[in-house]
């Protein structure tokens, strides 16, 4: 039965010469697969096709599938599902008293 998955593949930027590791670079997919098995193998076929080569300053720079840092069968027939990202501590200091106004907000536009 096919389910919802989610993978957190990990690449490295690779300079050639002294340089070497020069930076990491994460990403989360979501997609359908019909068991772990597959959808691992799914994950390395995102994680290759985003792999590529370019030069700087005449060195070439070379973004390579380094993991699949995690795989999560996220569950099947489901029209939505909850990724948690990371608790980030307040910076700001607002009386409980507050209130929010979520519909009075335009959220991001981040594509």
């Amino acid at each position: 039965m096919n389910a919802w998955y989610e993978a957190e593949i990990r690449w490295a930027v690779m300079e050639a010469g002294k340089q070497g590791l020069r930076e990491w670079k994460d990403g989360v997919y979501f997609f359908i697969s019909e068991s772990r098995d597959a959808a691992f193998q799914r994950a390395l076929e995102i994680g290759y096709r985003e792999c590529e080569v370019h030069e700087e300053d005449g060195k070439p720079v070379e973004t390579r599938l380094a993991q699949i840092v995690s795989l999560a069968c996220l569950g099947t027939d489901r029209a939505e599902f909850r990724v948690p990202l990371e608790v980030k501590r307040a910076t700001e200091r607002l009386p409980f008293e507050h209130a929010f106004d979520p519909e009075g907000l335009t959220p991001l536009d981040v594509f």
